[in-house]
């Protein structure tokens, strides 16, 4: 995927300042084990604004919960809606978002991160590597442990590193569990996807918001609804000429679809008068949405981490990022390449998605 020119110059400029400051930091001795036994409290630090990434906790979340069940676990984003989405989850007790470039925002973030400063963990998880954000929040929050993998750009006053060594999972949405080692506890025997543990009141709202919009367009709840999301970052993202393209081809295959065009913020409109639309704020009816829809589509993009996190039959359209670290996950989800597949393709790759089980 291709960066723009101001993202490309913040990176390298952070690699400059951690390059920097671990230099003149003193290496001390590290300890690689926590007793899990010992810890009662957890604080995860995760200082990043795209709801995607933030979903990859949910994997750690969920491990750490069924292993240590009484945990109370705190964390760290730098998404105001991340709150919504994650501190429903078990154990989870508070989520703190904190503002996003916190060296232009000092004031800010210092008031963001006394909020914590009230409070002593047992140990912080920075799983953000070698980010200056993370690395300043770890820093400053208190906790008896704070671990982080090995990196010779680490500056903050980490007490627990360990060699990340190679990698048991290849898809980024698990790399977060590789922080159950410090811990000692055993990875899952069957590869874990995504989970955001959906309550029944959620399911049961999305599922009402659905057929509503269906009696209210005076459409059958027989038909099959396929949710479409047409935003992604930079590049990823697919014009709305070839969604207009695969909306009439997939017309062609089979009328009885509905398409139901997610809107948001970037997307106020949905792309013609041929689809419905639906919209919520709450990102977690959202994604119990998606999982009452037939299927989603959508290329790489946050909310598609999102519905297969709330267990929605998914297709992933990627076009440039790389499929085997950032596809859709788990055996109900499919992700293809249509760099060099034509809408109409696509389309049928769609309706036999939807007549067949995936995995």
């Amino acid at each position: 995927m291709k960066y723009p020119l101001h993202i490309v110059v913040r990176k390298k400029l952070s690699r400059l300042l951690n390059g920097i400051l671990s230099f003149f930091n003193k290496k001390g001795t590290y300890q690689e084990y926590v007793d899990k036994n010992k810890v009662k409290n957890i604080l995860i630090i995760r200082p990043n604004y795209r709801i995607g990434n933030l979903i990859f906790l949910t994997p750690l979340i969920n491990e750490l919960s069924k292993n240590i069940p009484d945990v109370k676990i705190d964390i760290i984003v730098g998404m105001q809606l991340a709150g919504k989405v994650l501190e429903p989850m078990p154990n989870v007790e508070k989520v703190i978002d904190i503002p996003r470039k916190l060296l232009l925002h000092p004031f800010k973030m210092f008031t963001h991160i006394r909020q914590t400063r009230n409070k002593m963990y047992d140990i912080a998880l920075n799983v953000s590597g070698t980010s200056t954000s993370a690395q300043i929040v770890c820093a400053l929050v208190k906790a008896k442990y704070k671990a982080s993998f090995a990196s010779d750009k680490l500056w903050a006053n980490f007490t627990h590193i360990q060699d990340r060594g190679t990698k048991r999972y290849r898809h980024m949405g698990l790399e977060s569990l590789e922080f159950l080692r410090f811990f000692k506890i055993d990875f899952p025997e069957q590869e874990p996807t995504l989970d955001i543990k959906l309550t029944k009141n959620e399911t049961d709202q999305a599922g009402n918001d659905l057929r509503e919009l269906l009696y209210a367009n005076n459409i059958s709840t027989d038909k099959k609804v396929i949710a479409i999301f047409r935003n992604a970052r930079f590049d990823k993202k697919i014009s709305d000429a070839w969604w207009s393209e695969w909306i009439d081809e997939l017309t062609k295959l089979d009328n009885n679809f509905i398409i139901v065009d997610i809107l948001s913020p970037d997307i106020p409109k949905k792309i013609n008068d041929k689809v419905l639309e639906y919209s919520n704020k709450n990102l977690r009816v959202l994604g119990a949405f998606f999982k009452a829809c037939d299927l989603y589509v959508s290329a790489d993009t946050g909310p598609m981490h999102l519905a297969v996190a709330s267990n929605a039959k998914v297709l992933a359209l990627f076009n440039k990022t790389n499929i085997e670290a950032y596809g859709a996950l788990g055996n109900n989800s499919a992700t293809i390449d249509i760099e060099n597949l034509s809408p109409k393709k696509v389309a049928q790759v769609s309706v036999e998605l939807l007549s067949a089980s995936v995995g």
